[in-house]
């Protein structure tokens, strides 16, 4: 996959021992697990260590990236002449890797698309869930302390 911006050309290389080194950077077990946990949570770090361990300079083959600083500066440069959101590179990086093959199992584009969403919505289930129990948590304290207001 390429990402391209008018200063920079990188193409995201898939590998074995990339799948294996972006896993322990994520500090998980299983490549499709942290992959779909950081897209529902739209966790830009990760991305970004994403697109610097896959990413290389389209003309020479070595690493694109000195740091994630630099990763993160691409980002901007990419979103804002592609018009791209971070769920939008997300999805993008999700539909090449599974092209690739390199996802527990290689998913028709409806599955992709399915195991998408659902992870999406579980962490808009988990959101609700917390913002329910803050509110609780709130009002069970004023009880406690005997707030009449």
């Amino acid at each position: 996959m390429i990402l391209e911006t008018k200063n920079k050309k990188v193409n995201l290389v898939y590998r074995t021992r990339s799948i294996v080194k972006v896993t322990n950077l994520l500090q998980g077990k299983n490549f499709e697990e942290i992959y779909f946990n950081a897209l529902s949570e739209n966790n830009i770090d990760a991305l970004s260590k994403i697109i610097m361990v896959f990413g290389e300079d389209y003309d020479s083959g070595i690493c694109a990236f000195k740091n994630v600083d630099d990763v993160y500066d691409f980002l901007d440069d990419y979103m804002e002449e592609k018009n791209k959101s971070y769920g939008d590179i997300f999805k993008e990086i999700a539909e090449s890797i599974n092209e690739m093959g390199f996802f527990n199992s290689k998913m028709t584009k409806e599955e992709l698309e399915q195991k998408m969403k659902s992870h999406m919505a579980i962490n808009m289930n988990e959101i609700i869930k917390s913002s329910a129990e803050k509110a609780i948590a709130g009002v069970a304290e004023k009880e406690f302390r005997g707030y009449k207001g």
